[in-house]
């Protein structure tokens, strides 16, 4: 469970009329208590507005985002419940979880669909031709663990690294002991200005870079 790091539970999604040419980008905007979306589609909109329950209501958030929409709704707001997360083990004898299944990590950066292409392309490589091999599994676990905190670390760094102070829930956000491995890049990239990929690793050092300057770390 890392919802200690990660605290938003709720997501609210609606579509909306496209009112203008799609924008060639995504737009994440914080608010206070997480993040709202907006996303260009050739034909209409997707928006959504994720938040932490312990912070903001089901319906003041749905007030919120239908008050900040743009175009008419094509759909009712869908409600999405989840917890920032993963399984201790994703391959356990012959049971290989993949996607929701194996765990979540709030969607700020959308890679849900990068982790099940990983995970089957993974499975493709490893497959167990000859039968299950507890040190096949075990190699895979570590794999998926590796990558996932990864994933987690640079999604924790969007909101440890924030300035703003006009809520609880970033004044928590500020203050919350991070992971380690998380400390460690941040102490880095402060004392030194040094950034580094891992192999394997989803986010490129521009990525790193990009969130630590702009957060002017």
């Amino acid at each position: 469970d890392w919802t200690h790091w990660l605290p938003t539970d709720r997501a609210l999604a609606v579509q909306t009329e496209a009112t203008g040419p799609a924008l060639p980008y995504t737009r994440a905007v914080a608010h206070d208590a997480g993040w709202r979306w907006r996303i260009p589609l050739q034909h209409r909109v997707g928006n959504g507005l994720v938040y932490c329950s312990a912070n903001l209501s089901d319906d003041e958030a749905h007030a919120r985002l239908m008050g900040e929409i743009e175009g008419t709704p094509l759909t009712e707001p869908r409600l999405i419940r989840y917890r920032t997360g993963r399984r201790d083990k994703v391959w356990v004898k012959n049971c290989l979880s993949i996607g929701l299944s194996s765990g979540f990590v709030e969607p700020l950066e959308s890679t849900s669909i990068h982790l099940i292409q990983v995970y089957a392309m993974r499975l493709v490589q490893m497959f167990p031709f000859h039968g299950i091999s507890d040190a096949l599994s075990a190699r895979f676990n570590d794999l998926a663990r590796t990558e996932l905190e990864r994933i987690r670390d640079f999604i924790v760094l969007h909101y440890n690294l924030t300035e703003r102070t006009d809520s609880a829930f970033w004044r928590d956000r500020a203050a919350m002991d991070i992971p380690d491995s998380l400390r460690g890049r941040i102490e880095l990239f402060r004392d030194t200005g040094l950034v580094y990929q891992e192999k394997a690793e989803l986010f490129q050092v521009d990525s790193w870079l990009q969130v630590m300057m702009g957060q002017r770390l």
